[in-house]
Parts: C-alpha cells; structure tokens; sequence
C-alpha cells in the first residue's frame, strides 16, 4: 500500500523545517483579524482560498520564488505533489488563524494554526481528510518566504465504518530516546480480521516526492503496539500507522520532532 496517506502536504502542512529556532526581539503580540496589518491578512485568508478551490497556481503565487526548507520542500515539489494530494477530495477547505503576530524589519512573522478537512470518495466508500497544524511563517513583501511546522497530524478514513483509534504517541523526543507508539481499536474486533502497519521516516526531498510503501500484517491484538527509538541526531520524523477491517480503514500520520534538550 503506498503511502499515500501522508499528506499533510499543502504550503501547510507540507511545509515544514527551515526555519531554526528563532529568539524573538520581544514576545508576539496577541493578534487579531482586525489588528493584524490587512496585506498581510489577505495572504492568509488568500491561501485558504486558493487552496480550499485546489488552484494550484493561484496557491503557488502565495510562495517565494526562493522558498526552501530545510527538509527540502520547494515549490517544484509542491507543484507536482498537490494535484496528488487534492485528488480523491471532491471538497477540501482550509481554515487558517493568526494566534500571534510580530514585524521584524521587512518580515511579517506569524504563529499559525490551520486545520484542513476533505471528503470525497463514494456513498458506500467515502473518504474523509482532517488535518491540524501549528506553525511559524514568515511572510515578506506578500510572499510566504519560509515555515517552520511545530505540530501536524493527519488522519484519513475510507469506508462506511473504520476503526474507531485511540492513537497516542509524543510530540517531541530527545536524541537516542525511546518513545511508544499506540494505536489501539476502540471497538471489539472479535472473530474480524485486523490488518494494520506502522511506519516511521525521515521528512526531506525524498520522502515528500516517493513517500515509499507499508506492508499490511495480520494483527493478533485489537491495535499496534510499538515502541522506537528515536535517531541521534535532531531532525523531523513522519510516524505513521493504518489500520483495516471489511468496513473500512483508518490512516494516520504525526510529525515526530527530534530535539535536543
């Protein structure tokens, strides 16, 4: 099964890194729609439209043409991999709000959350996308120059009746630290059959491009039980897992940070 459920993949969620760990010159000031400067509230409220309409260049117009991040993702990748990403949506809306705000010299320096909900597929086969970010985006001359994602989950359903999932794993690890990860089925699984795989890869170039493939086992237990050890050196990791019965499906993926203290 290719994993294409790890999708948190629009200039949100798929961008992310680059952007080191800023010291601020003064705390961010608690912002609003209205105190927010208007420029820069319309490329906010610009890209949640062009994104919720899948306008591909009306979504990329939003990004410098020197936009990089450190894992990666330029606006090539974007370009080539959302058409893939709004495929099976016949609807998908962003929402994206300004929690904190900040000017330093010529950049607009904001923290986001942005929450992106998709439903597509058949009666009998529907397909629903929720996803949640939080990030940190600088935006000069009404360009998105870089972000930096703190937070990203994506969960995917297909069928009539997926697993309901209690999914538990952590947000941040140190260097070399072991971590678990649960993903435990909250209904009684009884005599059905449970397939499910978990997985877990860097987030760079590569992987945004060939987000490579999972193999399904037969599960003995109502859920996936794992725990890992996080790499040695600092980097963001995609976790991810997929659970399967006769009713349906339920695909998730979280960002995993790798920080040291």
């Amino acid at each position: 099964m290719r994993r294409y459920f790890l999708v948190s993949v629009l200039g949100l969620a798929a961008i992310c890194g680059g952007v080191p760990k800023q010291t601020w010159a003064a705390p961010l000031a608690q912002a609003t729609s209205a105190a927010l400067p208007q420029s820069v509230q319309a490329v906010v409220n610009g890209l949640d439209a062009a994104a919720s309409q899948k306008n591909l260049e009306a979504v990329l117009a939003f990004y410098d043409p020197e936009f990089k991040t450190g894992d990666g993702l330029t606006l090539d990748i974007l370009r080539k991999q959302l058409p893939t990403f709004w495929q099976p949506y016949r609807d998908i809306r962003y929402r994206t709000t300004v929690n904190r705000w900040q000017q330093q010299g010529n950049d607009w320096i904001l923290d986001v959350r942005t929450t992106i909900e998709g439903s597509g597929g058949t009666s009998d086969r529907p397909q629903i996308l929720r996803g949640n970010l939080q990030a940190t985006q600088v935006i000069r001359n009404g360009k998105i120059l870089r972000q930096d994602i703190t937070q990203e989950n994506t969960t995917v359903t297909i069928g009539t009746t997926p697993p309901t999932v209690q999914f538990s794993l952590p947000q941040t690890v140190r260097p070399g630290e072991e971590f678990s990860l649960d993903a435990i089925v909250q209904e009684p699984v009884g005599n059905a059959i449970l397939l499910g795989a978990a997985s877990d890869q860097p987030i760079n170039a590569q992987t945004y491009a060939n987000p490579g493939s999972v193999k399904l086992e037969l599960l003995s237990a109502g859920g996936i039980f794992k725990v890992g050890r996080a790499p040695q050196e600092p980097g963001n990791r995609w976790v991810s897992v997929a659970l399967i019965r006769d009713t349906g499906m339920v695909l998730i993926t979280q960002r995993l940070r790798v920080e040291k203290p």
